[in-house]
């Protein structure tokens, strides 16, 4: 990604057209990951069920070269968190200060009371993937799953109280 600290994010939707694009400050980067800090400028709060992500929201987005998903650690504006959003993604392309993801609308949630929930199962359902797209998604959240009951970062090992955010 070169050496600068400023990229910009762009979130496509199923027809490779770009929905958002929002800047973020590059944390780290090899070649397992890519690892930004955005902040959430939307003026509008979007209810997630559990929380709502609202403006001044702290993001801290790992996108991993090779992996089907991203995931999203969400703070609040005092830096205590909210929960891990993962969004099931085709790779994301990570090159020249841009990071762009192709969002597949099936999410993971992971909350610091141990609970994992999988949300819109419907709108992925409405993509009518293929076979092979159905495999990769899945694949993709036994990931997910997986990384959060081992505690891999970026989720946990400690009790959620002693979890020290990278803000």
């Amino acid at each position: 990604m070169g050496a600068t600290r400023e990229v910009t994010i762009s979130k496509l939707n199923d027809r490779n057209e770009v929905t958002i694009s929002y800047p973020g400050e590059l944390m780290y980067a090899d070649e397992t990951a890519v690892v930004v800090r955005c902040l959430w400028s939307l003026p509008r709060s979007i209810d997630l069920g559990p929380f709502a992500i609202q403006p001044g929201d702290i993001f801290v987005e790992f996108y991993y070269p090779g992996e089907w998903f991203d995931i999203f650690a969400i703070y609040d504006a005092t830096g205590v968190v909210k929960g891990w959003y993962c969004n099931i993604t085709y790779e994301a392309e990570i090159a020249d200060g841009q990071i762009r993801w192709r969002d597949l609308a099936l999410d993971y949630l992971a909350l610091p009371d141990g609970r994992r929930i999988v949300l819109d199962r419907d709108e992925f359902e409405a993509l009518r993937p293929s076979p092979e797209l159905r495999a990769r998604a899945e694949r993709a959240l036994e990931t997910l799953a997986g990384w959060a009951a081992e505690g891999r970062y970026p989720f946990p090992k400690l009790a959620p109280q002693a979890y020290n955010p990278p803000l």
